[in-house]
């Protein structure tokens, strides 16, 4: 099946989440180590839903039900694993319908499945996605993964036209980033998101779909444009 933007908002959607959820991970691991160091291990517990996972987020090595998970207070939990446990018990009913290795983490197996779905599936796992990583951020106070595209002339978005709207979504493995525009801004006059106007749109996508967001594989569609430089950092860590 070819890869639609359904399908890439999808994947990047699904990096960014994980990206996410590791920090969270990572957070709340720092959280129960600082407990310990306090000697306030004994008011600590591990919330149900997430009781026996046998899989660590991230490349972390740990169980999360063994310490990530840990940081929950009864009277006063911890953000990151209160949100990572909410998460994880959205992600699962999910991931629990699709294949995948024994052991494999519920975003991976969803990532891994995206490429079959339909373009409606995907569109929706996007959506999905997307919401629980907006959260995750949230919670954690970081913005999206992503690059600036610059260089000696702002590059255009070949959409609409734009300058210096260009991004690289660095989520991922560098072989999965995905280029986005952020739209134009008139003087005075509201944002105009930069859109897909279906086929024959100057995206020069092979599968355009109307309405929805630019996005482009780094490597392939944009050509040169793709291969600028990014600059500056815009994640706040």
């Amino acid at each position: 099946m070819s890869a639609t933007p359904h399908h890439l908002h999808a994947l990047a959607a699904a990096w960014s989440l994980q990206a996410a959820l590791a920090q969270l991970e990572q957070r709340a691991k720092d959280a129960i180590h600082a407990q310990t160091l306090a000697g306030g291990r004994e008011d600590v517990s591990i919330p149900s839903q997430v009781f026996g996972r046998r899989y660590g987020l991230g490349g972390h090595g740990d169980p999360v039900a063994d310490l990530a998970l840990g940081a929950w207070a009864p009277q006063r939990p911890d953000p990151c694993a209160a949100a990572l446990g909410g998460i994880l018990r959205e992600l699962d009913p999910i991931a629990g319908l699709l294949p995948g290795a024994p052991g494999m983490d519920p975003v991976t197996r969803i990532r891994h499945a995206i490429p079959a779905m339909s373009a409606l599936a995907a569109e929706r796992t996007a959506a999905a996605l997307g919401r629980l990583d907006a959260s995750a951020r949230r919670t954690l106070g970081i913005r999206p993964d992503r690059l600036p595209l610059r260089g000696p002339v702002p590059p255009t978005c070949p959409a609409c036209g734009a300058r210096a709207t260009l991004h690289v979504q660095t989520a991922g493995p560098e072989s999965a980033w995905t280029v986005v525009c952020d739209g134009t801004r008139p003087p005075g006059g509201p944002h105009q998101p930069c859109l897909c106007t279906g086929p024959g749109c100057g995206c020069g996508m092979p599968a355009a779909v109307e309405g929805v967001a630019h996005i482009w594989p780094r490597t392939s569609v944009l050509g040169a444009v793709a291969g600028a430089a990014p600059t500056s950092q815009e994640s706040a860590r």
